[in-house]
């Protein structure tokens, strides 16, 4: 569904389920061969919300974002930790469930830090992860 590289490591998103009950995974690979894969569940989109989110990272990979969102969100940017901002790749709309994926990795060295969102172009607001 939708696909990208960091580096040398290459990172698949992947879903399946319902919109009650929804896996999203991220499978990260290196020279083809599977080194991790993470991901969350739960419905779809949380009750008003337009994104749900993931971070997360393998002991020495580093660290990457994941959201599934509804179809008006046009942009999502990942600042890290240290301030830097990453703009998500995001998917067309994927009719089985009706929502965007998107995912990025984070620059090595830097943490999570806040998912900026943005509908018709205009800032939507924030998703702050929490500390780990």
């Amino acid at each position: 569904m939708l696909a990208g590289r960091y580096g040398a490591l290459h990172w698949q998103v992947w879903a399946g389920g319902t919109a009650t009950d929804l896996m999203t995974m991220l499978k990260i690979l290196l020279g083809g061969q599977l080194v991790d894969a993470s991901g969350f569940g739960g419905p779809a989109l949380y009750s008003n919300e337009k994104v749900n989110e993931w971070w997360g990272r393998a002991d020495d990979l580093p660290y990457f974002v994941m959201a599934r969102s509804a179809p008006v969100v046009s942009r999502l940017v990942a600042v890290t930790d240290r301030g830097t901002r990453i703009e998500l790749e995001l998917s067309k709309v994927d009719p089985r469930f009706g929502l965007r994926f998107a995912a990025a990795g984070l620059p090595d060295g830097e943490g999570p830090g806040v998912l900026l969102v943005e509908v018709d172009g205009q800032p939507h607001g924030f998703l702050r992860q929490a500390m780990f």
